[in-house]
């Protein structure tokens, strides 16, 4: 006795169709997210040491370089909450100002997964750390090279 298959080749395609993109969308939405933020990342510490090379111990200088993270995070649509910014420096002498001395701004952006509070109802914290990092000498002149 054999069996009509007729029509179950487009039920097929569309079961295991679904299955396959359902994850793959879902894949390509959190690399995506991902990206943006190492983009934000790197663009935003190389921004904040550029800054912080021209004249380290400024306060004004500083707040400027705070805020260049925050607008490189705000690009991409990140929060200043998900933000940690650390800066350091290296100097042969005693002050970040004198020529030689290297300031390093480290940056890390906390990216939460796609839908992932939804599902979880913000019981656990789902999120992907990126990080990024960049170095500037101060020269002579205040300036970065």
């Amino acid at each position: 006795m054999l069996r009509d298959d007729r029509g179950s080749a487009s039920l097929e395609f569309l079961t295991l169709g679904t299955l396959l993109i359902v994850p793959l969308a879902y894949l390509m939405l959190t690399l995506s997210a991902l990206q943006g933020a190492s983009i934000a990342g790197e663009s935003a510490a190389r921004s904040a040491a550029r800054l912080l090379a021209s004249d380290p111990e400024s306060e004004e200088t500083q707040a400027l370089a705070a805020a260049a993270i925050d607008l490189a995070a705000a690009d991409h649509g990140f929060e200043a909450g998900a933000v940690e910014q650390l800066v350091a420096c290296d100097s042969p002498a005693d002050t970040c100002q004198d020529a030689g001395a290297v300031v390093t701004v480290s940056v890390t952006i906390d990216v939460p997964l796609p839908f992932a509070p939804n599902l979880t109802g913000g019981a656990a914290p789902l999120s992907i750390p990126t990080s990024a990092t960049s170095s500037f000498a101060v020269t002579r002149f205040g300036l970065s090279t």
